[in-house]
This record gives structure tokens, C-alpha cells and sequence, in this order.
């Protein structure tokens, strides 16, 4: 698959580059708001991300002529998924530099067994007013805390005021009974449990007993994922049929290698879903248009990747006002040398 283009927010243009801030002693990156500056139209601001040549042109003749087309809507089965991560304040090649954290929506993938957040983030409320405001409309959300799911520790904090906004479906990465209802104190339509956290199958029974409203999710990459531990059938079909004996009439599918890709479902996955009898989410690659491609195939639900080219030309491109205090300062320097004799 071809990698995305990388493009200035403002005019589109390829021809950018990483602004170095000078803070104390040493030079560093400030990674937390990615600033890039276009040679081009000498604006500052995070990148957009193309999936195409001829999208990035697109948007890039929409901002020279001023002339823009709103992006489809999408039907009311596409659910936008929002991985939350708490990002620092200011991060070198991976080092949290500064570690003061602010949840931000973050963009994500599948790696070594764990969901890793990319270098594209966006405020949690500007996230929100793009994909909840009346030109994209969603009803619902699709979360994934990162937090919970890689370490066991929910940002309980953050997650409150979002699904007290909306109606969301959260994955917090529960591990056990008590995680569902930890979940469930956050008003939220449906707890998903993940079998990426899971170790045992019959876990699956034991949380049902507390609340037949959690949806389990069958994360899949090369088979059903399971806890590094597990030894449970990887068989996704296996599974399925198991679960819909436990009596789960929904359930979601998770395809984990192309979650962020935008790439469409996975037409071998599709396959496999075929003749479900259950309500079904499906979720990684999937887009806004793919939803009624979907419904067609007897899938619901469709969970969209976080930052589609959709959702990204509803986002704001003006770069975050940065704090006087935070800015380097020139210093005036003293001639060590002294000054020189008359003459």
C-alpha cells in the first residue's frame, strides 16, 4: 500500500519542514502540536495527511481558488472511532520530555501487539466539533482509550466529560466484571470488551452475568487476537459461534492491521462474515462511503477510522496560539574577548 502524502493545511503544498524550537540548552522538536512551516505560503500548523495525489491536488486548488465542496455526510450507521491517548507537553524521539499530559484524539496502529499512537493528534473538543457539527452529524462514537487498553489504567477524568456529550461505545480495556462496571459509571451506551485483554473465553461469560448490554469485540490481525498469555482458538469463526451461544446478539470486529489505513475493508474478512446472524459492527480501514456497501452485506455498523479525509477537511487548520512565555527570547551576549585598545 502506498504511504500518505504529507501536506501543508493551508495550501496543500509538499514543500515543508520541521520547525525547531530552541528551548534552554538544547534544541528539541515540538512534537506535542507536530509544526511544520511551508516554504510555500510561510503558514505554520500540523500536516494533513492524502491518501492520493489527486486528493492532496484537489485540496490543494480548493485553497487557491477559495472555493471548497462539503464532504458527503455519512449515514447514521457510520460511527467515527476516537482513540484518546494522554500526549506531553513535549516529546523528543520518543522521550516524554516534559511530562505534563493533555488527552488529545490521536491517530493509532498495530504494532508488536499493542495499539500505538501515531504522530497526528487534535484536541479533544476540536475533534468533536467536526465529527459531532451538522456536516458530519454523527450519533455515535467509538472509543478507544489507549490508556486502558495498553496498560490497564482508564483515564477516567477525560473520558467522563466526552460521553457525557454523546452516546459512545467505549473500549476501556476491561480485563474483568469490574472494568464493565467501572465503564458503565461513565453513562455509556455500551461497554465493548476487547479479546485483545482477554485471556480466557469463558470471561466472556462471567461479565455477561453483570450486564447483557456489553458488546465483545473480535479484534482480529491473522486470527482473533487474544491476552499475550491466552491460549484460546484463534478461529474467528470458532469464536463467533461461541459467543452467539453465550447469547450475544451483537457483536463488533475489529480487523487490528488496518485500523488507520483508510483502506477499505478487508474483502477476505468480509467473506467471513458472511451469514452472521447477529447485529455487526466492523471496524479497521473502513471509511464514510463504505458504510452502505456494508449495510448491504447484513454488517450495521460501520466504524470509521479516525482522521478519514472526510473528518480531516472538517478539522481546523489554524494553528493553536502559542504563549508568549513559551517562545525563545533573544539574549543579549557579552563580548568575552573585551573591547579593543584605540588605534
Amino acid at each position: 500500500m502506498p504511504e500518505d502524502l504529507l501536506a501543508c493545511a493551508h495550501c496543500g503544498s509538499l514543500n515543508t519542514y520541521l520547525k525547531i524550537w530552541v528551548q534552554g540548552f538544547l534544541p528539541t522538536v515540538n512534537a506535542e502540536r507536530q509544526v511544520h512551516v511551508c516554504r510555500d505560503c510561510g503558514q505554520e500548523g500540523m500536516l494533513l495527511r492524502f491518501s492520493s495525489e489527486e486528493e492532496r491536488q484537489r485540496f490543494a486548488d480548493e485553497a487557491r481558488t477559495g472555493t471548497t465542496v462539503d464532504p458527503p455526510k455519512p449515514t447514521t450507521d457510520a460511527i467515527p472511532i476516537l482513540p484518546l491517548d494522554a500526549v506531553p507537553l513535549l516529546e523528543v524521539r520518543g522521550v516524554d520530555a516534559i511530562p505534563i499530559y493533555r488527552t488529545k484524539v490521536v491517530d493509532v496502529k498495530w504494532n508488536d501487539r499493542r495499539l500505538e499512537r501515531g504522530d497526528y493528534r487534535v484536541d479533544v473538543t476540536a475533534y468533536w466539533d467536526a465529527v459531532g457539527g451538522s456536516r458530519y452529524n454523527a450519533g455515535r462514537i467509538y472509543v478507544l482509550d489507549l490508556a486502558g487498553i495498553n496498560h490497564g489504567k482508564p483515564n477516567f477524568e477525560d473520558l467522563r466529560p466526552i460521553t457525557k456529550r454523546t452516546t459512545a461505545l467505549l473500549d476501556l480495556g476491561v480485563r474483568g466484571p469490574e472494568d464493565v462496571m467501572d465503564g458503565y459509571m461513565l453513562d455509556v451506551e455500551s461497554v465493548v470488551v476487547g479479546t485483545k485483554t482477554l485471556r480466557l473465553l469463558d470471561q466472556f461469560r462471567e461479565i455477561r452475568e453483570i450486564s447483557e448490554g456489553i458488546v465483545p469485540c473480535l479484534d482480529v490481525a491473522d486470527g482473533v487476537v487474544w491476552s499475550e498469555l491466552s491460549k484460546e482458538d484463534r478461529d474467528l469463526r470458532v469464536v463467533a459461534a461461541a459467543l452467539r451461544k453465550l447469547g450475544f446478539e451483537s457483536l463488533a470486529v475489529m480487523d487490528l492491521r488496518r485500523l488507520g489505513t483508510f483502506a477499505g475493508p478487508d474483502p477476505d474478512l468480509l467473506a467471513q462474515l458472511a451469514g452472521w446472524d447477529v447485529e455487526l459492527y466492523l471496524g479497521g480501514g473502513v471509511r464514510e462511503e463504505d458504510a452502505a456497501g456494508l449495510r448491504e452485506r447484513g454488517i450495521a455498523h460501520a466504524l470509521v477510522d479516525p482522521f478519514t479525509p472526510v473528518i480531516r477537511s472538517l478539522l481546523p487548520t489554524k494553528r493553536e496560539s502559542v504563549p508568549a512565555d513559551a517562545l525563545p527570547v533573544a539574549r543579549p551576549t557579552k563580548d568575552v574577548r573585551g573591547t579593543p585598545a584605540p588605534g
